[in-house]
């Protein structure tokens, strides 16, 4: 059989290379992005919508904070993970430093709460360390926010070829179009 032959007219075994680059972007870097900012917003409320919150209780709502704050940081450092070999030389320094400063709140992270019982009604109640968990949050929001420009450099959020014309766009907009 010769590379490249039609077999049983169904499959051709051609040579070109298998190229999942759509996949891999929208599954290891857009998927990633939304879910830092979901994640981002239930650590700070315990919740995504208003109203939410007045059906749990304040242990629920803690240890949803928490679980956000955990899932943020494990998901920025996936998602580092997963475009670091696609950036700009120019913006490693940039990434290195950022997966630095992701890497050195991990041992803060089990700080941030504890599991404390109530003398009284020897109920569990979950505490959180409101200011180092600001803090960390305040690191990860950050790195996410910075994320973006070595990002859009390596031409994984707007293609490089695309010119971004505002003067058009604005007028699509007044036009309704």
């Amino acid at each position: 059989m010769v590379k490249g032959e039609n077999i049983g007219g169904d499959i051709s075994m051609g040579t070109d290379a298998w190229n999942v680059a759509d996949g891999y972007t929208q599954l290891k870097i857009l998927r990633q992005l939304i879910m830092l900012d979901r994640w981002d917003t239930l650590a700070q409320f315990g919740t995504e919508e208003i109203d939410e919150d007045r059906v749990l209780d304040d242990n629920t709502i803690k240890k949803r904070r928490v679980e956000a704050l955990q899932r943020f940081h494990s998901t920025i450092r996936q998602l580092l993970g997963n475009v670091k070999f696609a950036m700009k030389k120019s913006d490693h320094e940039i990434i290195d430093a950022m997966i630095e400063r992701i890497n050195n709140t991990e041992s803060y992270l089990q700080q941030s709460f504890a599991m404390k019982e109530d003398q009284v009604s020897h109920q569990d109640l979950f505490e959180i360390n409101e200011e180092l968990f600001k803090d960390i949050l305040d690191i990860l929001q950050t790195v996410k926010d910075e994320l973006n420009t070595p990002l859009n450099n390596a031409g994984l959020i707007f293609r490089p070829t695309e010119e971004v014309d505002l003067d058009k766009i604005m007028q699509d907009i007044v036009q309704g179009g």
